[in-house]
């Protein structure tokens, strides 16, 4: 049976609404949790849809536009693109773990993002300083007010100082997660480096015997865990100046112990 309201769509239209739904099916498997018995909301399942929709209308358009124009490498390269989101769809349709793919998948999207914008910055940046330079070197823009060249002067150096803002803080944020852990595993590969270590909720029963062996360490996070006491070796961690202990069952005569063992130096939270 024809749907009468169909009939009259172009194939870009019927695209269109394949795409549609292709979005919503793909938001669905996205954000479909591994717990049984966990729901997920419409209202996120809808927002995450528009952003997939969004995405995926751009390729379409140029599939269209390749399908008229009979390019063959272009129709083999958009073969590709359709074949890796059928073959995303059947991935977070049929695998039970979907994690990992979810890491590589925002990976690939934030270095995307991250090449998009820094293309967009350089062409801004480039074209305002030809643009000051034909104003103010040569004649061929002699003829506008010279307060536009004054105006992107200033943007450019605004541009500059972003810049170098922004390569500062990636700088800084690297050598933080070089030097801060999650995961007891991975700081025992490097123990000089370790200067913050974070173990809260990590399910401890006692304290583990393996953080004395990092020389360099500043800073201790052992929330939420199961810890009864502490050793009094750790007063041989030189550069301790942070630990947290909260939610942990410590006895009061316990915590006395331990404030006696540190230095004063160190703030203890309990």
């Amino acid at each position: 049976m024809t749907l009468i309201f169909l009939a009259g769509l172009t194939p870009f239209g019927y695209g269109f609404i394949g795409v549609l739904l292709l979005s919503f099916l793909l938001a669905y498997l996205w954000l479909r949790s591994s717990k049984k018995g966990e729901q997920i909301g419409c209202l996120s399942v809808g927002f995450a849809a528009l952003l997939i929709w969004f995405v995926l209308m751009f390729p379409t358009f140029i599939t269209f536009s390749v399908i008229e124009n009979g390019n063959e490498i272009a129709q083999i390269g958009l073969i590709v693109f359709w074949t890796f989101i059928l073959g995303l769809v059947i991935y977070f349709a049929v695998s039970k773990n979907t994690t990992t793919g979810k890491k590589i998948i925002l990976s690939f999207f934030k270095y995307l993002l991250y090449l998009i914008f820094t293309g967009l910055f350089l062409v801004l940046f480039f074209g305002m300083v030809y643009y000051v330079y034909l104003r103010l070197f040569t004649k061929e823009k002699q003829g506008d007010p010279v307060w536009v060249a004054f105006l992107c002067i200033f943007f450019v150096a605004v541009l500059i100082l972003a810049g170098k803002g922004i390569l500062i803080q990636n700088k800084e944020g690297k050598k933080k997660e070089k030097t801060t852990f999650y995961d007891l595993e991975k700081a025992k590969l490097k123990p000089e480096s370790v200067v913050e270590l974070d173990l809260a909720d990590t399910k401890l029963k006692e304290f583990p015997e393996e953080i004395l062996k990092f020389k360099n360490l500043k800073f201790l996070t052992l929330s939420n865990n199961e810890i009864g006491e502490i050793p009094n070796e750790i007063n041989k961690l030189q550069f301790l100046i942070g630990i947290n202990l909260s939610n942990n069952p410590i006895s009061d005569q316990e915590r006395n112990r331990i404030r006696k063992l540190l230095s004063r130096e160190v703030e203890i939270i309990f």
